[in-house]
């Protein structure tokens, strides 16, 4: 009974076996969903458009999530602990990249700032560079399951590269960003009248976290000869932190906004209080990564480095008084994060579920989009289509 409804006993996989069948049941039921809407698009013309991407990229991501059940107390730990990192590291690194980059090429297309080519380019490259670099690169976790030391080495130099393709995208978004002045032509002849500033701000904060907190702090910490001494310190949360919330969380407040905004009617926007929140929860994420994560990650690596891992994660360690003041620290961010950026924003949502649109026939045409229905004859400028 313990095993399926307590802890079965794995880091990052404490649930019950019971609760970890209804969370993938869950996500079976959300890619089901997802299917609903994108049926239409699925015929052999538009196989490989944007739309049918967003269900490629979802549902790949959800197939990884169920290697988690080949994690079995009884099987040999390294190759359990293989199942489990790719879970872990396959997850985020390989499929979550890749619906991430779809997702944002989605809501821009969309919002009018790049063309359906311009973003399915992105998502071939993305694809590609991904798999490449984090299939190989998830070698850099076998350190405790006896693999050679020539496969950690590949693995740690791989996972270093993933920065490559994440400043790519970085560089393509900062592009984009230039076709802000396609959205206000738009506006000027009446193709579009909301560009959704809000959901733009969560996209740049997608992209900055993306290769800061993904690529460089990644980087910093995946150099094999850092690895060695780093591992399982608070360096690596400290890059977890910023590429979860910093990626994922901006990702899916973004795309929370984006259909907010086709809800809700105009006047009930509050485009202050949506940048506010931005910004208090992304100097927030910042604050306790600087304040805490950061220097209590240098500060262990450092123990490890002098007197070995086991002492850099003991108990003399992790409830000294290094670990004690830069804990009140985080606390700082915490706040900022919490009252500044998260309540705020659940209150703008919530308060304005007396607002929503009534009638399909409220929203006009054009008024969100400027992307042609038919996607697979949409032309790129920029091809001289």
């Amino acid at each position: 009974m313990a095993y399926w409804f307590g802890s079965q006993g794995w880091e990052f996989m404490e649930l019950g076996r019971f609760f970890q069948f209804t969370l993938l049941a869950a996500f079976a039921l959300w890619i089901w969903i997802i299917y609903r809407a994108v049926k239409p698009w699925l015929t052999r013309r538009n196989l490989w458009s944007v739309p049918s991407w967003l269900l490629y990229g979802s549902g790949i991501m959800v197939m990884f999530l169920f290697f988690g059940l080949l994690v079995q107390p009884e099987m040999n730990f390294a190759i359990s602990d293989y199942w489990r990192w790719m879970v872990v590291h396959m997850w985020v690194e390989v499929t979550f990249e890749v619906f991430t980059t779809v997702i944002v090429g989605y809501m821009l297309v969309q919002m009018g700032l790049i063309t359906r080519m311009m973003a399915e380019r992105v998502i071939f490259l993305a694809v590609m560079l991904f798999l490449i670099t984090a299939t190989l690169g998830i070698s850099h976790n076998f350190y405790w399951i006896a693999k050679p030391t020539g496969i950690i080495a590949v693995g740690s130099v791989f996972s270093t590269l993933q920065v490559l393709p994440l400043l790519l995208l970085t560089l393509d978004a900062w592009q984009m960003r230039q076709e802000g002045l396609t959205a206000n032509k738009n506006l000027l002849e009446g193709k579009q009248t909301i560009v959704m500033e809000g959901v733009w701000l969560f996209i740049l904060g997608v992209n900055f976290w993306n290769i800061f907190g993904a690529g460089v702090l990644g980087s910093v910490i995946n150099l094999p000869i850092v690895n060695y001494y780093e591992h399982a310190t608070y360096l690596t949360g400290n890059h977890a932190h910023a590429a979860m919330f910093g990626v994922k969380g901006n990702i899916a407040l973004g795309g929370m906004l984006f259909c907010c905004q086709h809800l809700f009617h105009k006047s009930a926007w509050n485009p202050k209080l949506v940048r506010t929140s931005f910004w208090c929860l992304n100097i927030g994420l910042a604050l306790m990564m600087f304040l805490d994560l950061f220097p209590v990650g240098l500060y262990q690596t450092w123990m490890a480095y002098t007197h070995g891992t086991w002492y850099a994660r003991s108990a003399e360690i992790v409830t000294g008084p290094v670990f004690q003041f830069l804990t009140y620290c985080r606390t700082i961010g915490g706040m900022v994060f919490i009252w500044g950026g998260l309540i705020p924003m659940m209150w703008f949502i919530l308060s304005r579920g007396t607002k929503l649109r009534r009638k399909e026939e409220d929203v006009e045409e054009g008024e969100w989009t400027v992307y042609e229905k038919n996607w697979s004859e949409q032309k790129d400028p920029a091809l001289g289509g």
